[in-house]
């Protein structure tokens, strides 16, 4: 068999290489495979290009195919995207860009902390991409040292930016900047020490009447953003509207004080599979924020908010929610699907003033120093209302242990509508304790302790309440289970306002009168649904009013002196007055116009 020369090998070889070219780069006529010109960008200013149509800069990894535009003579060179020649502007062909193209080096060493300061390019990236669409990709491991990055247009912090806030895609490459013991890995951008600002910023301005300027379609895909040592906020939103999502993500905080992602009043965020990581280590000292969401008091509402397989480790707070004192501003509706919010130095969840319609479903909540879940409204004017959890994993919350209410799992302050569907406590202390007086709608359902540490067998409490009784809030508990068991299930303070408010509330009558009402209050929701009698005279209830259609009235009574009389207004089954003891009940039924009786023991 006859040997190919080894230059022919190479000439195969180049051939082919320039087949690949002619298939990714357009040519003009007068161009051909032969006489593309290798030129710097200096030989292409000074006119060496010879008026061809396509040129290749060699400039390491600036690199790359430009491209003749007859129609543009306006352009500035920005050594990036467009070279000037005389007269004749040359555009990049790519239908991506990295931030190498702008000059770029992404040098940072993640071990000495050390890098080139690559602020003015990648901003001068973002600022092209926001106007022309064209996605960002981070090469794999690049770590990019920067100031803070501005995704809007502001006459002194970034003037050149000419798109509505956000309009911006970057792509990085594998993630774990913020895993486990810090490793080192993937792409990310790193926020320069000691710079007390943000790493990313983008604010628009509220506006129902020009909602172009709340921007929007910021797409942050296999990202790591590291903090600095003073970092206010690593990721900032602020009055942005629509198409955020940030999927596959890592947020590392190293500022005790600072926050990982602040959204205020936003609209329309998604955030799947997430990782935002402080460096706490429970001694109380860390106070950022990990996800931090608020108004910033604009009379809008901050809604439709996915937060998929989000987590929180390490942080002051792992999340907080709420208007902060804000006068205006409700937040929601919010959901949380998954993840985990674990080690706070503080609350791994506080929900204040102004949260509306936060559902949790499959939360797990682990080993935060005080409270797992807070909800209080911390003196806004709002409380937090509409809020489930449902099938919430529970495990050494309350981690203190100093006898205050901060030992619970879940401390509700105040708020309307909070419900637990199915919780499970782990490896528990103390459970929930509640507000009597400022917490209306409580309803814990089918909650679960299933193991109790050390301080749990002889300090814990499951169940506990404090405050005034108020027979109008409708607390109610539904079938816990114990598999193992705290020091004390249910103190009497809690299974008072469960007895005498559940399902509707309890009211007691004494005042010896013939008709008597079960409403407890304005509002379609305020008839009781129990009626205690302690009368103190012999005394025959002719007519109840207050009836709800359809809603059943529990009859109870302390003593034989009240009497129920059968007649238009009250339908008894054997057609005679009811005389009942001590231990007797009677369930009516109201039907819209009278009340029929259900059952009697």
């Amino acid at each position: 068999m006859k040997k190919i020369p080894f230059i022919a090998i190479i000439l195969i070889a180049w051939l082919s290489s320039c087949q690949k070219m002619a298939d990714v780069m357009p040519l003009s006529a007068g161009d051909t495979l032969n006489n593309i010109p290798y030129l710097s960008m200096l030989q292409l200013r000074s006119g060496a290009a010879d008026n061809r149509d396509v040129v290749f800069i060699t400039a390491d990894q600036q690199s790359g195919s430009f491209q003749y535009d007859p129609n543009d003579t306006t352009t500035p060179d920005d050594s990036a995207m467009t070279l000037v020649s005389g007269s004749r502007r040359y555009k990049r062909i790519a239908t991506y860009v990295t931030l190498e193209m702008f000059g770029a080096t992404g040098d940072y060493d993640y071990v000495a902390q050390t890098g080139t300061n690559n602020t003015y390019k990648i901003q001068k990236a973002l600022n092209y991409c926001s106007v022309n669409g064209t996605e960002i990709k981070l090469l794999a491991g690049k770590k990019y040292l920067t100031g803070t990055l501005y995704l809007y247009k502001d006459s002194v912090k970034n003037p050149l930016y000419a798109a509505r806030p956000g309009r911006v895609k970057i792509t990085g490459q594998a993630g774990g900047i913020a895993t486990g013991s810090l490793e080192p890995q993937g792409a990310a951008f790193v926020h320069l020490k000691n710079d007390t600002g943000r790493l990313i910023e983008c604010i628009g301005s509220f506006s129902i009447s020009a909602p172009a300027s709340m921007g929007g379609q910021i797409l942050f895909e296999n990202m790591n953003f590291v903090g600095g040592n003073k970092t206010k906020d690593v990721v900032y939103f602020e009055a942005c509207q629509g198409q955020i999502s940030m999927n596959n993500y890592t947020v590392q905080i190293n500022n005790p004080a600072g926050n990982g992602i602040t959204e205020v009043t936003t609209w329309e965020t998604e955030h799947h599979n997430g990782l935002i990581r402080g460096q706490a280590a429970g001694t109380g000292s860390w106070t950022g924020i990990g996800l931090n969401i608020k108004s910033n008091e604009s009379d809008g509402q901050v809604n439709m908010k996915i937060y998929s397989n989000v987590n929180v480790y390490k942080c002051g707070y792992g999340i907080r929610i709420g208007r902060r004192g804000a006068t205006y501003g409700t937040i929601g509706p919010l959901n949380f699907i998954g993840g985990q919010v674990s080690l706070s130095d503080q609350h791994n969840m506080w929900l204040d003033g102004g949260a509306y319609n936060l559902v949790s479903t499959g939360q797990q909540f682990e080993g935060s120093r005080l409270n797992a879940i807070l909800i209080d409204s911390d003196g806004a004017n709002d409380l937090p209302r509409n809020i489930k959890f449902i099938n919430t994993y529970f495990t050494g919350g309350g981690r203190i242990e100093d006898d205050s209410y901060n030992t619970f799992a879940v401390h509700v302050k105040d708020g309307v509508g909070v419900e637990f569907d199915s919780p499970l406590f782990n490896n528990l202390g103390c459970g929930i304790v509640f507000n009597r007086a400022l917490t209306q709608g409580l309803v814990i359902r089918r909650p679960i302790v299933r193991t109790v540490r050390p301080y749990g067998t002889t300090n814990g409490i499951f169940i506990d309440a404090y405050g005034t009784n108020v027979s109008s809030n409708r607390l109610t508990l539904e079938d816990p289970v114990f598999n193992q068991a705290p020091a004390t299930y249910i103190t009497d303070a809690a299974l008072q306002a469960f007895l005498t408010t559940a399902a509707g509330g309890r009211l007691s009558v004494n005042n010896n009168a013939a008709v008597v009402s079960c409403s407890m209050g304005g509002g379609t929701l305020q008839a009781a649904q129990i009626l205690n009698f302690n009368n103190s005279v012999a005394t025959t209830v002719t007519n109840i009013t207050g009836g709800q259609l359809y809603r059943e009235l529990l009859l109870t009574f302390s003593n034989s002196l009240t009497k129920i009389a059968h007649n238009s207004n009250i339908f008894l089954s054997d057609g005679l007055e009811f005389s009942p003891t001590s231990r007797s009940t009677l369930k009516l039924i109201w039907m819209g116009s009278y009340w029929i009786e259900v059952s009697r023991s």
